[in-house]
């Protein structure tokens, strides 16, 4: 299996599921808690395959979930790379690491056209599901709609010559002051 195969747009049954939601907090569906950043890192670190998608969007967010995760670890580190490094990152890659190691040739050349169009084809995916959802909320308010006035239409139908709608209290009749009322 190559490095490719490995990166699936849907996940597998044995891959974590973490849903980041907008106020950021990531949430473990299968242990059903609330997770951090550093139990994703003991996740990776014990070889658990983790997917971090974003909630609202749908989107796979793990590469920037793990950037992340490394660049927290960089800011705890008590050793920065060395600033040469860092410089040449800046230079070579335009500030991305990724840039940077494709062309020191951590993985194959053809890994960032390929991993575009995953996201492009995920983007495409998305926004065909949100269009039918959109069609689907759009046919049921028309068909809530028709079925209300259907309604309306059909009281109005049965409502006789002469009979006021709007008076719906029945007029009986008063009492003469010759009769008397006895409960």
């Amino acid at each position: 299996m190559n490095q490719m195969e490995n990166l699936s747009v849907k996940p597998s049954a044995k891959v974590k599921i973490i849903k980041r939601y907008q106020n950021r907090k990531l949430y473990d569906t299968q242990q059903s808690c609330y997770v951090t950043l550093d139990d994703i890192a003991k996740m990776i670190r014990s070889n658990e395959e983790v997917m971090v998608i974003d909630n609202k969007s749908k989107n796979d967010i793990t590469a920037a979930t793990l950037t992340q995760i490394i660049f927290e670890s960089e800011k705890k580190a008590s050793q920065y790379a060395p600033l040469f490094t860092l410089r040449e990152i800046i230079q070579n890659g335009n500030g991305s690491i990724s840039s940077y190691l494709a062309k020191l040739g951590a993985f194959p050349i053809d890994y960032m056209t390929k991993q575009a169009t995953v996201n492009v084809n995920i983007d495409r995916v998305s926004t065909d599901d949100l269009k039918q959802n959109i069609e689907n909320r759009v046919a049921t308010a028309a068909r809530l709609n028709t079925d209300s006035t259907s309604k309306v239409v059909a009281e109005k139908a049965t409502v006789l010559p002469g009979m006021n709608t709007e008076d719906e209290t029945p007029n009986l009749p008063l009492p003469s002051s010759n009769q008397s009322f006895n409960p």
